[in-house]
């Protein structure tokens, strides 16, 4: 008799818990959310003639928009995901249905290149549809913002020699070893122009060096940068929903393969800014704005659009754990976004932050699947090292914005 009052107070006590959970949620309230989104879907950053088409002998597709530019299908992608953000937003009435936010509460706020307008300009139609919301960015069409700009800000001599010494180029290039012979294999390297005319037939034949200098994006050359250059072109081409026999004669027939190949940039990204000196310099004017947002605008919605490398500095500066997104082999997907969600307590007042990594998965993209409830992006929580999350992804709003004013 008595093992089954226990289970019966055990299930009791488990009934209870669940109940002060959903109590819990139930009193939260979303005061205000800052979206940082990686653009959405583009051509890739090469032009046709490039050392691309001299490394494989099958042939690129062509684009039908300039290279680095939004792509029809980048448009309505994020599209769907600003119409998805717009039901969140009112599912945590953040939004009332048929509410006009004014830009006093809001903003669209894009680094100035054609693929992070155009994003900003889609995102805006999903999320604010029929109001007066418009897409801002500050610099003119084609240069970079400051915020956005991934670059050194120091010409500092030991600042370069640490930063240096913190990118360990050797080891990256042996953990990738194996990516580079898969690649080599499927792009078929060795009847390749640059292998039969010009006797480059080893793909990995050198480690690469670095270069850090003030007012550029740290940089690499050899093998990880073309392998990122290859790595993205023929992802976006499977993003952009291709023949898989038209993406190198469909010798990358798995995700397994895919995930190895896409390593490549994944480490790279890595490499040149994820390292604690690098990201705390790139990331500072981007974090410096966010706080501030945070801290002194009245918007309830904020969202910026920049780049790849601007995640991976951000999250590395601020200390984030790593992590891991299912049903996609990239760690900053094209179009992904990152939630900075600050809740407040309806009976304490008390606020905190929940950090969510929002993204679509391989096949919505190919596929261009309109995102609903039914069929969401991934949710993945994020966690600072000194900003703990409790059981429901939740971190405390001081320790966060402590974090974040470091770089204020």
């Amino acid at each position: 008799m008595s093992k089954i009052r226990d289970r019966k107070i055990v299930i009791f006590l488990m009934f209870v818990f669940c109940r002060l959970m959903m109590f819990s949620s139930e009193n939260l309230q979303l005061e205000k959310v800052v979206i940082f989104s990686r653009h959405g879907l583009r051509s890739p950053l090469t032009s046709p003639g490039s050392r691309l088409s001299k490394v494989t002998p099958y042939e690129w597709e062509n684009w039908d928009v300039p290279a680095s530019h939004l792509t029809k299908k980048g448009a309505i992608l994020e599209t769907y995901f600003g119409q998805y953000i717009n039901d969140w937003l009112i599912q945590n009435e953040v939004i009332k249905r048929g509410e006009c936010l004014s830009p006093d509460n809001a903003q669209i706020y894009t680094n100035s290149l054609q693929r992070t307008i155009a994003t900003g300009q889609s995102l805006t139609t999903g999320i604010f549809p029929g109001r007066d919301i418009k897409t801002e960015h500050k610099m003119e069409i084609g240069k970079m913002d400051p915020v956005f700009n991934p670059v050194i800000t120091t010409d500092n001599a030991r600042f370069k020699e640490e930063a240096l010494k913190g990118m360990n180029l050797k080891k990256q290039n042996q953990e990738l070893k194996g990516s580079y012979s898969l690649l080599s294999d499927v792009i078929n390297y060795t009847k390749s122009e640059e292998c039969l005319k010009e006797g480059k037939c080893k793909f990995f034949n050198e480690e690469g060096t670095l270069k850090i200098e003030k007012d550029k994006e740290p940089g690499v050359d050899g093998p990880i940068k073309l392998g990122t250059q290859l790595g993205d072109a023929l992802l976006l081409q499977y993003y952009e929903g291709y023949p898989l026999d038209k993406i190198v004669g469909n010798n990358i027939n798995t995700r397994e393969k895919w995930q190895k190949i896409t390593d490549i940039k994944n480490g790279y990204e890595d490499l040149l800014f994820a390292t604690d000196k690098v990201a705390k310099n790139v990331a500072a004017p981007l974090i410096k704005y966010i706080y501030n947002d945070i801290n002194s605008s009245n918007h309830k919605v904020t969202v910026l659009v920049g780049h790849d490398s601007n995640i991976v500095a951000m999250l590395a500066a601020l200390g984030f754990k790593d992590y891991k997104l299912e049903e996609q082999v990239e760690k900053t997907p094209i179009g992904g976004k990152v939630f900075f969600e600050i809740w407040k307590d309806k009976k304490t007042g008390e606020r905190k932050v929940k950090i969510e990594y929002i993204y679509q998965t391989l096949s919505q993209i190919r596929e261009t699947q309109k995102l609903t409830r039914k069929n969401p992006p991934k949710h993945t929580v994020l966690e600072m090292k000194n900003c703990k999350i409790d059981k429901e992804g939740y971190c405390p709003y001081s320790k966060f914005m402590t974090e974040l004013r470091k770089f204020n």
